[in-house]
């Protein structure tokens, strides 16, 4: 039985890292923690062979992460549109 990849660990804490982020609000950091974590889980599927058992687990992560992502980048431009159009006062 093969041990974990040496970068599976960093990539699970900065994973963790992100939602920690998320959940707190702070989206800028959340979505720098999302994309550093895929990148680690794409480099480490890169290194493994092909059908392994988890690969598809680590892909399906990627897609939630880069999912929520798009979400966060959303998100983050509609809040920018709405403070930046001018107050309408109906009389």
């Amino acid at each position: 039985m093969s041990s974990p990849h040496p970068s599976r660990h960093k990539a699970i804490a900065v994973a963790q890292k992100a939602s920690q982020e998320d959940q707190a609000g702070n989206y800028e950091e959340a979505i720098r923690s999302y994309q550093h974590a895929v990148k680690y889980f794409l480099h480490i599927l890169k290194r493994e062979p092909q059908g392994k058992d988890g690969n598809q687990k680590i892909r399906d992560k990627c897609k939630q992460y880069l999912d929520r992502v798009e979400e966060l980048h959303e998100y983050q431009v509609n809040k920018e549109v709405l403070t930046e159009m001018p107050y309408i006062i109906l009389v």
